[in-house]
């Protein structure tokens, strides 16, 4: 790993292509999807015509497209392609909408020609692709493959509980994964005439079916024998709650500030009504870990049912932003929007923890200032940490409070937290999506480099 990683970083220094993340982990994606394309090009296929030729890449590529789509929310914490989660659940969504058209085409596509040439030879084609017994795994994958995407594109508007969405969301695509096989392995013409083909698809499938046993399976009792505690449940805003976990006292926990875990407190691991949340607290508070938490749905608007001494499950931590990122920097601006405050908690205190003597300003916006959260502890981090400030935002204004900013996180706000050769300095962001949209704009606009910018959303 430690040469591919070698080769890779001297091929992108000496073609000249500015290193981002974001390159990185697109251009090892779109290899992945490549592998199985250059695999049917070893096949010794005849060829058809250009339009036969176009179509096959497409499917394969979609195909390999589709067996990724598990490993990008199979929640793998290492590695330089699947470890960056957020980056994963959004490419994720990405590619799932433009599989849904994929496969919707896929029969329209192959039939084409057939009705260019007469409609009879087309409704023809049609009526014996319908009524073959070869194609009805093909037929049921396309049928399931097209309802699931709509649910999924429209999960947000429908009367259905998360937890419920998404076990019919896995059950669904591991049975499309299946019959996808099935069809591309015995129906299309590499799996008809050439075995190997046949053993890649399978063996991916396989590799798909090891990953649903251990994060279902293996993964729940690994957690079921290391149980946290909740310590406490308490408001901390007028729409903030504080949780704070402990620890078992042999287990081995550790995270870096801006990381977040997926918390189950249903009282069995196996359960799928788990949630991702930040960790606000900083590494020196273990054995116990906070969180802050905004009531913005059903599981988040009844916390206060929890009882202190209950069992809870932790997964991760997972998450790419570390203050690593912003070591050659010149200052560091956090960005929170509303319970994005929770991870930028985290970093400040990792800060503050390791005397950090760079300029830090913390941008903190709420609709109004109840709900800003933990001001005690930031107006002291003010005095003794050597060059930190807080700049407030609310969206409603403010009687009495004249260092507020009214209004919205925008770039003049974003200017005003800037310091001198603004260029050079990091930004982290966290809150609702539409927030950090605007603060990739907005730096964008003052010159800031892509790769000086480090979000997370958890909108899984």
């Amino acid at each position: 790993m430690a040469t591919q990683n070698l080769i890779w970083n001297r091929w992108l220094a000496e073609s000249g292509v500015r290193k981002t993340k974001g390159f990185n982990l697109k251009a090892r994606y779109w290899l992945l999807l490549a592998i199985p394309y250059l695999a049917t090009q070893a096949l010794s296929m005849d060829f058809k015509d250009w339009y036969s030729e176009i179509l096959s890449a497409a499917w394969v590529l979609g195909m390999a497209a589709f067996i990724v789509q598990f490993p990008l929310g199979g929640r793998i914490r290492k590695g330089s392609l699947f470890g960056n989660i957020d980056w994963s659940m959004t490419r994720h969504k990405q590619v799932g909408k433009f599989l849904g058209y994929l496969f919707f085409l896929h029969p329209f596509l192959i039939l084409a020609p057939r009705f260019l040439m007469s409609w009879d030879d087309g409704m023809t084609s049609l009526v014996s692709v319908l009524t073959s017994p070869a194609m009805l795994t093909g037929l049921i994958a396309w049928g399931l493959m097209l309802v699931f995407v709509l649910l999924a594109v429209f999960k947000r508007s429908l009367p259905m509980r998360y937890e419920t969405w998404r076990l019919l969301h896995l059950l669904a695509f591991a049975g499309v994964a299946v019959l996808a096989t099935l069809h591309v392995t015995s129906v299309g013409r590499h799996g008809q005439f050439q075995p190997q083909f046949n053993q890649l698809w399978w063996g991916l499938l396989a590799a798909v079916a090891a990953l649903m046993t251990y994060n279902h399976l293996i993964k729940p009792l690994r957690l079921k024998r290391v149980p946290f505690t909740l310590k406490s449940v308490q408001r901390v805003s007028r729409s903030d709650w504080q949780l704070t976990l402990e620890k078992p006292p042999e287990v081995y926990f550790d995270f870096a500030p801006g990381q977040f875990v997926w918390i189950n407190t249903s009282g069995s691991p196996f359960d799928m009504n788990e949630h991702p949340f930040s960790i606000a607290s900083s590494r020196g508070d273990l054995p116990q870990l906070s969180f802050i938490i905004r009531e913005l749905g059903d599981y988040t608007g009844h916390l206060d049912h929890l009882t202190p001494g209950q069992t809870v499950y932790l997964d991760g931590p997972y998450g790419s932003m570390s203050l690593q990122d912003s070591d050659r920097a010149r200052g560091i601006l956090l960005v929170a929007g509303g319970a994005g405050i929770g991870p930028m908690l985290s970093l400040l205190r990792g800060l503050a923890a390791r005397r950090e003597s760079r300029p830090v300003r913390l941008i903190y916006g709420n609709q109004s200032m109840d709900q800003m959260v933990q001001q005690d502890e930031i107006r002291n981090l003010e005095k003794t940490m050597q060059d930190f400030r807080q700049l407030l935002v609310c969206s409603e204004a403010e009687t009495g409070t004249e260092d507020v900013y009214t209004g919205v996180i925008d770039q003049t706000i974003l200017e005003q937290g800037l310091g001198k050769d603004q260029q050079q300095w990091a930004v982290y962001a966290c809150g609702p999506a539409g927030m950090v949209q605007a603060v990739r704009r907005h730096t964008k606009s003052l010159g800031i480099p892509a790769s000086q910018l480090h979000y997370e959303q958890l909108s899984f």
